[in-house]
């Protein structure tokens, strides 16, 4: 299971009701379309963080079966049926980056509620004794590990409960970010 993570944020001068209204409905199209290995997705809004320059904004997950379902995704975001959602949220974005996760441990699908937390190892060491200890003591938790180098963000990113506290391991960086599930409106 891969994840392709995309972080934006709208001009200063654009509505987010109407923004998140045009996101959500983005995201309804994208399950509606059908792509080949698509699993499903979810927005989330999300306080200020390094990678998107200072003000709050948002972050977009989709869930793919692998980096061969990327094309169709890709294909599909942007045409056809979807032409107008993606351009109605495009054209009010100020900023925007992606990045590439594949799931290392847990479950992909994250809770309504949840805290991310972005971890940076030192150099040289082994991080997959460290997480995998770390995780285990976690219930619930899922790590993510960023691909070959693509997006912004740290490498490695654990979502976890937002009352579940994690301490980074020896040496490491760490930035929790709360993040709130945006959901379409009934």
């Amino acid at each position: 299971m891969i994840a392709y993570l995309f972080w934006h944020r709208p001009y200063p001068f654009v509505d987010s009701a109407e923004y998140e209204g045009a996101l959500m409905q983005f995201h309804q199209r994208l399950a509606e379309q059908g792509c080949p290995g698509f699993h499903g997705s979810a927005a989330f809004r999300i306080p200020s963080v390094p990678w998107l320059g200072g003000p709050s904004g948002y972050e977009d997950w989709c869930f793919l079966d692998g980096s061969r379902a990327l094309d169709p995704l890709n294909g599909a975001a942007a045409i056809g049926r979807m032409e107008a959602s993606h351009h109605a949220v495009a054209a009010e974005m100020e900023e925007g980056h992606g990045g590439l996760y594949s799931l290392a441990w847990g479950d992909s699908n994250p809770p309504d509620g949840s805290a991310l937390v972005w971890l940076t190892r030192p150099r040289g060491i082994q991080w997959r004794p460290v997480l995998e200890a770390l995780c285990r003591q976690i219930p619930g938790a899922a790590c993510w590990r960023r691909q070959m180098v693509l997006g912004p963000a740290p490498e490695f990113a654990i979502s976890v409960a937002p009352d579940q506290a994690i301490a980074a391991p020896d040496g490491w960086t760490a930035l929790r970010v709360e993040r709130t599930r945006i959901e379409p409106a009934r």
